[in-house]
């Protein structure tokens, strides 16, 4: 039988995500994103054969929480966009720098 205790922390994020589905949305910076775990392969013929399906759900679950991990990244991108562009505007009203 597969050892699947690899992916307990994975299974608590996917617990997060359920239980607080806005998370990702409101990332800060890329460092609230968390990239998750790839299954580990199984290179085992007879265990492949014989898991095939849990096998699949398990990559199932790392493609949707690594769609959820590029959402994350992606808003994080967007708010330091608009931060950046907010620090511009601000920039621009002080206006022209005295000669030294």
């Amino acid at each position: 039988m597969p050892d699947y205790s690899v992916n307990l922390p994975v299974a608590g994020l996917l617990c997060c995500t359920l239980l607080c589905p806005g998370w990702s949305a409101l990332a800060a910076t890329a460092l609230d994103c968390l990239p998750p775990l790839a299954p580990a392969p199984v290179n085992d013929g007879a265990t492949r054969a014989t898991y095939a399906a849990e096998i699949r759900e398990e990559y199932v679950a790392y493609f949707d929480e690594a769609q959820a991990y590029l959402h994350c990244l992606e808003a994080a991108r967007a708010e330091v966009t608009a931060e950046v562009n907010r620090a511009i505007g601000d920039y621009q009203a002080l206006g022209p720098a005295p000669d030294d």
